[in-house]
């Protein structure tokens, strides 16, 4: 994929290029076909897992120590992408501390990471500056980079000892041993999976940038338009109105047609229709669902966080809503007394972490983050995946 990045694309023409991107996109779009079934595995797996647990172990899934098991048993065997570059970094400060040139790792280190801080809305990679950047900041933070590197590579070592432990000390059965090794391997698929797509995004953004300077369209519109929008007939008459409303506000709804998936697009007085008809549904609903991923029972202040201003405000004592947790949510999650998310399951960021912290999390409601606001008293009853408005 690097050649795109590589490749003189400013020398196509407009046919080429266009061709390019609607190549790029069907593999992308392929990849995401595909590799979103992982997604659906915890669904079936967690409830499963846990009543056969239950049998097992003759504890309810509520105590406390149900829940160091349940933590214990799925916790990961390897490190993350974030982890990993993160552990790479910092191998690259202590040659550095050796007197070794690094200059020439670092430019191997941005090839192998550079996508590793997107969001699948804006695609600017990272540069080699802001690698030296961080380098900098972990060196003036007098970061202990050996120690740091000896826990990280243990951890994951402790990780399987302990799961191997348990499985010996309660002679779990085949069955649930299956569904053990089942949620950890989900949890790396998932993993490797963003790792992907967050490549692809890198991708499909230096292409659109070429489009956007070629047919004289900000980028920052282009944006707006799905890729099966985008051919050369819309872009030769491009709509310079409609996209005007787009950038205002736009909704997008999804559904099949003729064994295919379209996407329809509402602006203007269709958007206001849309969107009414949609916070009706919203409005009709007192309590948001979700899955239990770390027990307890806690009321707090919400705060939504979905950019990094955001979690710069977070409060300790606060509740996180957020739609996805990131690493970057870490330190706002320390502080937090429950976390709710929009998505996720029994192996995502939030649900490991949460659990680690010993604190209530409710995961994949779908909808928290758009009925909560900032300031609102919530209850949240992890126990039963319940959250509810208290004022």
């Amino acid at each position: 994929m690097l050649e795109i990045d590589e490749g003189d694309i400013k020398n196509l023409n407009n046919k080429d290029l266009l061709n390019i991107y609607k190549k790029f996109w069907g593999t992308y779009h392929r990849l995401l076909s595909v590799s979103h079934l992982v997604e659906a595995i915890p669904f079936v797996v967690e409830p499963l897992l846990k009543e056969m647990l239950e049998k097992s172990l003759n504890l309810n899934r509520h105590d406390k120590k149900f829940r160091e098991i349940f933590n214990d048993l799925l916790q990961p065997e390897r490190p993350s992408f974030m982890n990993e570059e993160h552990l790479d970094l910092m191998k690259i400060i202590k040659m550095m501390e050796n007197g070794e040139d690094v200059l020439g790792l670092i430019s191997f280190h941005r090839k192998e990471y550079f996508y590793n801080q997107l969001n699948y809305f804006d695609g600017d990679g990272l540069r080699e500056e802001d690698y030296l950047k961080e380098i900098k900041n972990m060196i003036k933070d007098n970061i202990d980079v050996d120690k740091q590197i000896k826990e990280e590579n243990q951890r994951y070592k402790n990780n399987i000892n302990k799961r191997k432990e348990l499985i010996q000390k309660f002679n779990f059965d085949s069955k649930i041993i299956d569904l053990i090794d089942l949620s950890i391997k989900v949890l790396h698929w998932q993993d490797d999976r963003k790792k992907n797509m967050l490549s692809c995004v890198y991708y499909m953004h230096i292409l659109l940038k070429e489009i956007s300077e070629k047919f004289d369209i900000p980028l920052d519109i282009l944006k707006r338009y799905s890729p099966d929008e985008i051919d050369y007939k819309m872009l030769t008459n491009f709509n310079m109105e409609e996209s005007k409303e787009r950038i205002k506000h736009y909704a997008v709804y999804m559904k099949r047609k003729d064994g295919k998936l379209v996407s329809e697009f509402y602006i203007k007085d269709d958007f206001k229709k849309f969107m009414d008809c949609y916070h009706k549904s919203l409005a009709a609903q007192s309590d948001i669902h979700g899955m239990c991923a770390s027990t307890g029972k806690v009321s707090g202040i919400v705060r939504i966080c979905k950019t990094k201003d955001d979690l710069a405000k977070f409060q300790k004592g606060e509740v996180l809503v957020v739609t996805m947790t990131r690493p970057e949510c870490v330190p706002a999650m320390k502080k937090a007394v429950a976390i709710v998310t929009d998505e996720g399951g029994i192996t995502s960021h939030a649900a490991i972490v949460s659990r680690e912290l010993g604190i209530p999390c409710v995961i994949g409601t779908k909808i928290a983050t758009k009925i909560l606001k900032d300031g609102d008293l919530i209850e949240v009853n992890a126990n039963h995946g319940i959250v509810r408005k208290i004022k």
